[in-house]
């Protein structure tokens, strides 16, 4: 398997992929950048240098840049920044393990999957509590990407991964250490760096164990359906975990009191195999009737017009505060030296995208209130930036629909975005290396047997 990691195919795509990143202009501790690489090393000879140290086993990895993005609430995020060689290592090693994983993952888990998004996640659990599961048990654990321990990981690795240098390379990445911002060199001896290109499929192994426990009983004591009916004739809970990323909920069939429990009983199984904490303040038993935010999408059941109970995914007010403090942003004091063209290149990607992330939903009045903000900044922004303007002048030439344009842009009004119900998609979700082997009666993928030969050859074509 190692091999397939140094093959040159796989190394290529593995440029290819971290290239074409905009985090390729972001140097590690070297400082080398994808600039330096293709204008004055080449990237024949950069890629040579890194397939001839993996083999000959010479490679060190280097360590991670430390840098902060600032969070809400004053904190900071954490970022490990690894330099460009070690980013392409590391693709290259997920271009490898990922395929083999990937069938061992289950349903339930949407975090940084081939094949899967946000909104699946959310589809599921719009799906779970339109069917009677009405208490949410809203997980956060503490520190998540920095609390991982390594020896726990590296078992869960060795599970799958036989060859011994995949493993310690694997190993090497994770020890590679920190250069911390004012200078100083940190050990890196739990966690793995975010920002590093392996660190969501390390991440996602580490937390398969949560997935395993969850489906283990849902397979053994809730499935097929009439031991759930079984079950809540008796009086006991059903429950279902949703996980993106180290982001999860559990949606529970029952009492308020069954969730509490199922909440203690997470605590103590990653405490006890995970050697991971919950944290107190953010893990929250929430009834759907009250709502809850999850992946900036506020989830709650409210009473239509006609009596109906509906459940309803909105976009939450931290994500519109959020999108308008960008639009804020960018249209502040400071940008009033831009031209209207190159203002409406900032915004509309802005509003375009975060539109396109919150159709499957009930957005239509967000958008709206939206599209009217962005409307009203780019007016006042106007009115800076020419100041000798009148009001009058001002309504006279912007005012009314697709009138704030220039340069052949026009302000991108996001209440034209059509919105839908996303369908729930389940376990009929393919990934790019199995689609071959999903079974048409929506049972998980099967395990297979990866011809890692076959792999390499689709590689080389691919790039040929």
């Amino acid at each position: 398997m190692f091999n397939l990691v140094c093959d040159q195919a796989t190394l290529l795509v593995a440029w290819e992929r971290v290239s074409g990143n905009r985090g390729a202009r972001t140097a590690g501790v070297d400082a080398v950048t994808r600039r330096h690489v293709e204008e004055d090393i080449g990237v024949p000879a950069f890629l040579d240098e890194l397939r001839s140290s993996l083999k000959d086993g010479s490679f060190t990895a280097l360590p991670v840049r430390q840098t902060t993005i600032p969070k809400k609430g004053g904190k900071v995020r954490y970022l490990g920044i690894p330099t460009l060689r070690d980013r392409v290592a590391q693709m290259a090693l997920k271009l490898v393990l990922e395929p083999i994983f990937e069938v061992d993952f289950y349903p339930h888990s949407y975090g940084y999957r081939p094949g899967r998004r946000a909104q699946d996640a959310i589809a599921e659990i719009h799906k779970m509590t339109t069917q009677g599961y009405e208490w949410v048990v809203e997980g956060d654990i503490k520190a998540c990407f920095d609390n991982v321990d390594h020896h726990v990981l590296m078992d869960l690795v060795a599970r799958r991964i036989a060859d011994r240098k995949v493993v310690r390379l694997v190993r090497a990445f994770l020890r590679a250490g920190i250069v911390e911002e004012h200078g100083g060199f940190a050990a890196s001896l739990t966690g793995t760096p975010q920002g590093g290109v392996a660190s969501p499929l390390l991440a996602n192994i580490y937390l398969s164990v949560l997935d395993q426990h969850f489906a283990a009983v849902w397979e053994r004591q809730m499935s097929p359906p009439w031991r759930r009916q079984h079950r809540r004739r008796r009086g006991l809970p059903n429950y279902r975990l949703v996980r993106f990323a180290d982001d999860f909920v559990v949606l529970v069939h029952g009492n308020r009191s069954d969730a509490e429990a199922l909440r203690n009983e997470i605590g103590g199984m990653l405490a006890r195999e995970l050697k991971m904490t919950l944290s107190a303040e953010k893990t929250l038993v929430t009834h759907v009737d009250d709502g809850f935010v999850f992946l900036g999408f506020r989830i709650q059941r409210r009473r239509r017009g006609d009596g109906r109970r509906v459940v309803l995914t909105i976009p939450s007010k931290q994500a519109l505060a959020g999108v308008m403090h960008k639009i804020k942003q960018a249209t502040g004091a400071g940008t009033v030296s831009l031209g209207l063209g190159q203002l409406l290149r900032m915004v509309n990607p802005i509003l375009r995208g975060w539109a396109a992330y919150f159709r499957y939903g009930a957005s239509k009045k967000t958008f709206a209130y939206l599209g009217w903000y962005a409307w009203w900044r780019v007016i006042y922004w106007i009115r800076r930036k020419h100041p000798h303007l009148t009001w009058k002048q001002i309504r006279r030439r912007y005012y009314g629909a697709d009138r704030i344009a220039a340069d052949g842009l026009t302000l991108y009004n996001p209440a034209k975005m059509g919105v839908e119900r996303y369908r729930y998609r389940g376990t009929q979700i393919a990934t790019p290396f199995n689609v071959d082997v999903v079974n048409p009666a929506g049972a998980r993928f099967r395990r297979t047997s990866h011809d890692d030969v076959a792999f390499v050859g689709q590689v080389s074509e691919l790039v040929s």
